[in-house]
């Protein structure tokens, strides 16, 4: 994962600040779920935080979010309110008070996938 990571940021695809809390957010999902670091499904959706970020962090997240009945189907999920505080806590790691909807909705989906695949 760190070497995925560090490509991406000496490519110029990730921002520093994108690399750097990413990396925290693997250590706390590691720590927190026990998840394994080679596992392809985490790395896609650490590369999709690291994206994410530098998208809201420079004003420019995406339109369009999550299918609103598969969201529904997540946050109505008896889990919901953990996997929720989990993207609170790798949210604050970037320095991120508010993540737009759009880009919320791709994160949430991305962790509740990592904590029924864990």
């Amino acid at each position: 994962m760190q070497q995925r990571l560090a490509l991406l940021k000496d490519a110029g695809v990730i921002s520093q600040v994108a690399h750097d809390g990413t990396l925290k957010a693997v250590k706390l999902l590691v720590s927190e779920w026990q998840l394994d670091t080679s596992a392809e499904q985490l790395q896609l959706a650490m590369t999709h935080l690291a994206r994410a970020t530098d998208r809201i962090l420079s004003g420019e997240p995406i339109e369009h979010g999550l299918d609103e009945e598969l969201l529904a189907e997540i946050t109505g999920d008896d889990d919901f309110p953990m996997i929720e505080a989990t993207n609170r806590a790798i949210l604050d790691g970037f320095g991120i008070e508010l993540a737009p909807d759009t880009e919320n909705s791709f994160f949430l989906c991305n962790l509740f996938s990592l904590y029924c695949a864990k």
